[in-house]
């Protein structure tokens, strides 16, 4: 939504700013509870910290308050567009926008600031168990072993009050906007007025009603069970609904929406070019690794080897990881992570491309390409976060070895993961909508064996190297990121290995990072070809053998760099063939074991077809 309305310029007005403010309060305040939620289910270990506790408390309430007064500053909005048609741009300028995001914002972190304090100041000294899934105030209170009666009788108080502020000016707003809807003598007039206020009636409807269950009914009616369903109503669906009743309910968005999917056909200058091509169309054409390949079978029986290879390596690596004790360690569950990226990664494009080497139809359609893009630019970006998170975890290991355990917890393991995908997802939200918002009414025909942005952008009709400035910039800024941590960490390494005065220690440490340097020096190096040598020189062939080396054959090397030069890997799968070795010692029980389940899929890999 917030990238809809940023690049689509009939969204430039003041409503859609507003919007675009609430998807950024909902983005927020989603990611307070939930991240923490599916950490507690996915570890089992369901602890938060006083800090923890009294931050996600304090982010909560402040988003919720700013919530709230936004939802009633957004009613004037509605009601200036609807009474005042024609004073709408003074009295809802930029300046205007900005002074009622102001508001919301500081509305909200009153609440924060007045209500966080004073509620983590009770001593605790009761139970230390929260019925809830994350720290809203009533559940926190039952813990005290102090009275807090007064104060929970102030804070509804104080609650209802700032509810009454934005609701009172909802009211009067649409009870404004209905008598001048009533006097409309038009149908039509009346049916737009209806329209362009029906979105934002039912998500206030949403959130104010979950908002007055929780702060307006007595105790009588409340119960933890009633209270946690009704919380994650409005803290988990609350933000989910909000963008798709605004993208659904309204024309505007939803003709956005479609432009933005490439529905829109060019005009202007391009119409001349789209005689050539069905104007109905919008399938695009992947030419492939080699335009005329003389021997396509033989193309496609390396091409499919080197995949089986990578899959059947990565899934094999990640289940050695998941089932060897000896290997849950960090280390290995950040490489097992490196794995799942890397099967995900490679059968996101060659799947297809393989499709296209047996057929004489090479298209995909639109939606397909651009989904491509997403994919890949997700996987590719949470791939060098995470190479560059996995640099840190070798340093803690040679650096500060007796402080491994603490520095590198589960906790923080499962942060460095979300925060991967968290970047990589980043740059394919980012990058995708912007690329595909283009008109292409030039050739239809991409020359290359999947979407890569470079190779999309040459069949637009408009100017597009503003943009491929700012793409390439935004690019190197997330390969600095993760390169200015690697750097950090192996000089670190360095200047310790360098002080080391046992052979055999310096060679250890060497032995611990050297699969990961060779990893990252593989990875990075197309990774700086593509991103950061200037535009003379590339070449639409040079372009497609870079692409094709990180999409095809780096998925396929990382398991085996780090089977072939990490003993512990290959100490482990020796250990679990030698336990497939005799398959008649296992009983039927073992079968559905992890190890047996690991050993039946390597015995599938190795016997011969």
């Amino acid at each position: 939504m917030i990238v809809l309305i940023q690049v689509d310029p009939r969204l430039h007005t003041p409503m859609y700013f507003l919007l675009s403010q609430l998807s950024v309060m909902d983005i927020l305040y989603i990611s307070t509870i939930v991240p923490k939620m599916l950490l507690d289910q996915a570890m089992g270990q369901r602890a938060i910290s006083f800090a923890g506790c009294t931050a996600q408390h304090f982010l909560y309430l402040t988003l919720a308050g700013a919530e709230f007064f936004l939802l009633g500053l957004m009613s004037y909005d509605r009601y200036v567009a609807i009474c005042s048609p024609l004073r709408y741009p003074v009295l809802m300028s930029r300046r205007v926008c900005l002074l009622i995001v102001a508001a919301a914002w500081l509305g909200g972190s009153v609440d924060g600031f007045l209500l966080t304090p004073v509620t983590m100041r009770f001593p605790f000294c009761a139970s230390r168990e929260i019925n809830h899934f994350f720290c809203e105030v009533p559940a926190l209170l039952k813990l005290s072993c102090t009275d807090t009666s007064a104060y929970e009788t102030a804070m509804y108080a104080c609650c209802i009050l700032m509810l009454l502020i934005p609701f009172s000016v909802i009211a009067a707003s649409y009870a404004r906007i209905l008598l001048t809807v009533c006097r409309m003598h038009e149908a039509e007039g009346q049916q737009k007025a209806v329209a362009t206020c029906s979105s934002h009636m039912v998500v206030v409807s949403l959130f104010y009603g979950a908002a007055m269950y929780t702060y307006v009914l007595p105790h009588s009616y409340h119960t933890p069970e009633k209270d946690k369903a009704v919380s994650a109503f409005y803290t988990i669906l609350t933000p989910l609904l909000n963008p798709l009743i605004y993208s659904l309910r309204n024309r505007d968005v939803a003709g956005a929406l479609r432009k933005a999917l490439g529905q829109r056909l060019c005009s202007g200058r391009c119409d001349m070019e789209m005689e050539a091509i069905p104007q109905n169309s919008t399938d695009f054409i992947l030419l492939g690794l080699i335009v005329h390949p003389t021997l396509p079978g033989l193309i496609f029986a390396g091409v499919f080897s080197i995949f089986v290879v990578a899959v059947i390596a990565n899934v094999a690596m990640a289940l050695l990881i998941r089932v060897d004790p000896r290997l849950h360690t960090p280390m290995y569950f950040l490489l097992s992570q490196l794995s799942i990226m890397d099967t995900v990664y490679i059968c996101v494009t060659v799947p297809k491309m393989l499709q296209d080497l047996l057929s004489e139809g090479k298209t995909i359609s639109f939606l397909g390409c651009a989904l491509q893009i997403f994919l890949y630019l997700t996987l590719l970006g949470a791939e060098f976060f995470l190479l560059g998170l996995m640099a840190y975890d070798r340093y803690v290991a040679v650096c500060s070895p007796l402080r491994y355990p603490a520095l590198m917890s589960r906790r923080v393991c499962l942060c460095m993961v979300l925060g991967s995908w968290l970047g990589g997802s980043l740059d394919g939200f980012m990058l995708t909508p912007v690329t595909m918002s283009f008109p292409y009414c030039a050739s239809r025909e991409i020359n290359h064996f999947f979407c890569e942005i470079p190779a999309v952008l040459r069949l637009s009709c408009m100017d597009t190297s503003l943009y491929e400035t700012l793409m390439y910039a935004c690019c190197v800024l997330m390969l600095l990121v993760p390169i200015s941590v690697i750097t950090v960490s192996y000089s670190r390494i360095l200047v310790t290995v360098h002080r080391m005065t046992s052979a055999e220690g310096r060679r250890k440490a060497w032995t611990t990072c050297s699969s990961h340097v060779l990893v990252v020096s593989i990875f990075y190096g197309a990774a700086f070809y593509t991103n950061v040598l200037p535009h003379s020189y590339h070449s639409p062939e040079k372009d497609k053998v870079v692409s094709a080396f990180y999409t095809i054959f780096t998925p396929m090397l990382n398991p085996l760099i780090y089977s072939l030069r990490n003993k512990d890997v290959a100490a482990a799968l020796r250990r679990v063939l030698g336990r497939c070795s005799c398959p008649w010692r296992c009983s039927t029980l073992e079968l559905f074991t992890p190890t047996s389940t690991l050993c039946s899929v390597i015995s599938i890999a190795r016997s011969p077809r």
